[in-house]
């Protein structure tokens, strides 16, 4: 089980980061947020490989 939540959340995070970097393209928002949006992305994707190498 620990390893189906892990490969969900690896994937949910390869799809929310170009659609994070299209919505600041075309609608704008503080750069800022970038950083930290990329921050939260990379600490998620750890914690999913984390959860996939489990047993």
């Amino acid at each position: 089980m620990k390893q189906h939540i892990g490969l969900v959340l690896q994937y949910l995070v390869l799809i929310a980061t170009p659609l994070i970097s299209w919505w600041q393209l075309q609608f704008g928002f503080n750069l800022i947020w970038m950083p930290g949006l990329l921050t939260v992305a990379a600490v998620l994707f750890w914690i999913g490989t984390r959860l996939r190498e489990s047993r």
